[in-house]
């Protein structure tokens, strides 16, 4: 995928172009007007001679017809080269002063200086006659120093147009040096902005448009913040609202426990009193945790977490304990492979990760292996169910029955993890999936 391209090499390209294109035509238009000066100038010669001559001959002065090596004169069409006459054939009735002008070329080159220039001049008189007057230009007899100043000033416009190109190609880039400067500094605003200082002034970036966009990315981002404080703020309070009446659940089922207990009804008597006493238990700590969860996402800041040293086997067979009523009634297999080691990390955090992990690899595992292993700062935790595909069914297993990557748990570990900048991946295996979480710190640019 090609990167894409700044906005100063584009508009330094695009100006390239135009000044190359500009400088080409005012360079063509020069040289036109070079060689039609020269004609231009020709023609006013020629037309001075021919009202001089005009004038006088029909004043019936004696005045002789111009021949030297400028032009030369003719009194009428008859006098005219033969060659002149197949050149200008229209000149043989004129009623009007007419004048035309002729090149010849080399016919081996196609562009080149013209070997030979006929200018024609054409003057009724007042006896029905005709002067024309005509100078033919050889350039090939000139002299070198002639032509060697005709071709330094057509050569001239060379270095010109480079210079002009140069100038423009100078102005544009401090041009754009000057205008993408506050872009820069726009950019380097918007890097800065927290939710601490977006309601602050916005600077003033020079040009309308660039405040405009800054207005806008503020207001933006005020949004983005109000959003944010609503969802901390909601979490904050319903984790703490909830605090109470799980705190009550749980007292309220030990009294139950205890009242059971008192009549003879123990955990191993196969009463309903006592299973239901259970599955609120379990409620009430499933509860609690999740709690706990919210709570601690909802903090502003992580300076209060204590780092400290955590045995992570010993945690993990606590886990699985509290865990295990999501087993019941399961043939679920649990194995482990647990390295006795101790981490230097936020213990809260770390109990939350854990904790929502192997709840959801017990909850939505009905059938088959958990397998948990830790070792070198990574916890793997992989379920993988036993339910086949049904007899006689050619349609392939189907994930959704394994598939937790959409719960509310594995969205949780992902807040924490980030929030922590630990390594985290879920990849969804054969029948299952695969969590492992790594410890150890990293930048959050390097995050897997």
């Amino acid at each position: 995928m090609n990167r894409p391209q700044t906005l100063r090499r584009y508009v330094l390209r695009i100006q390239s172009v135009v000044a190359l294109t500009v400088v080409l035509s005012y360079t063509l238009v020069i040289s036109f007007y070079f060689v039609h000066g020269l004609d231009e100038a020709n023609f006013q010669d020629l037309h001075l001679e021919t009202n001089h001559f005009s004038q006088a001959y029909n004043q019936g002065k004696a005045i002789d017809v111009p021949d030297n090596i400028h032009f030369k004169g003719y009194l009428s069409w008859q006098q005219l080269p033969p060659w002149l006459k197949t050149q200008f054939p229209d000149f043989e009735s004129v009623t009007d002063l007419k004048m035309d002008h002729l090149r010849i070329h080399h016919d081996d080159q196609l562009f080149s200086w013209p070997e030979k220039v006929v200018l024609i001049v054409a003057q009724p008189l007042n006896d029905g006659k005709t002067f024309y007057l005509v100078r033919v230009i050889n350039i090939e007899q000139y002299d070198a120093l002639s032509q060697n100043g005709i071709m330094k000033m057509m050569l001239l416009t060379l270095p010109i147009a480079l210079i002009f190109w140069l100038m423009m190609h100078v102005f544009v880039h401090l041009l754009l040096k000057r205008t993408l400067k506050p872009f820069g500094q726009l950019s380097d605003w918007v890097d800065t902005l927290t939710k601490e200082n977006v309601d602050k002034a916005v600077p003033d970036f020079e040009f309308n448009e660039l405040n405009r966009i800054a207005s806008q990315q503020q207001a933006a981002l005020i949004r983005i913040s109000e959003v944010l404080d609503k969802e901390q703020d909601f979490l904050r309070h319903a984790s703490h609202e909830l605090r109470t009446p799980i705190a009550v659940v749980k007292s309220n089922s030990e009294l139950l426990a205890r009242i059971l207990d008192s009549a003879g009804i123990t955990q191993s008597c196969d009463h309903k009193g006592v299973a239901a006493i259970a599955r609120i238990k379990r409620a009430a700590l499933n509860m609690q945790h999740t709690t706990e969860t919210l709570l601690w996402l909802s903090r502003e800041q992580n300076d209060s977490l204590i780092v400290s040293p955590v045995d992570i086997s010993e945690m993990l067979h606590h886990l699985v304990d509290d865990n295990q009523y999501l087993l019941q009634g399961k043939n679920v297999k649990v194995s482990s492979n647990i390295a006795q080691q101790s981490l230097n990390l936020a213990e809260t955090p770390c109990r939350l990760v854990l904790n929502n992990l192997l709840r959801n690899a017990f909850q939505y595992t009905v059938e088959g292996d958990v397998i948990i292993n830790f070792h070198d700062s990574e916890v793997s935790i992989k379920n993988v169910s036993n339910i086949k595909k049904s007899n006689n069914s050619q349609e392939p297993f189907d994930h959704s029955v394994t598939d937790y990557g959409y719960g509310l748990g594995l969205r949780l570990v992902a807040r924490i993890v980030d929030k922590m900048s630990w390594q985290y991946q879920h990849n969804e295996i054969d029948g299952g999936r695969i969590v492992i979480v790594n410890f150890a710190s990293i930048t959050k640019g390097n995050k897997r």
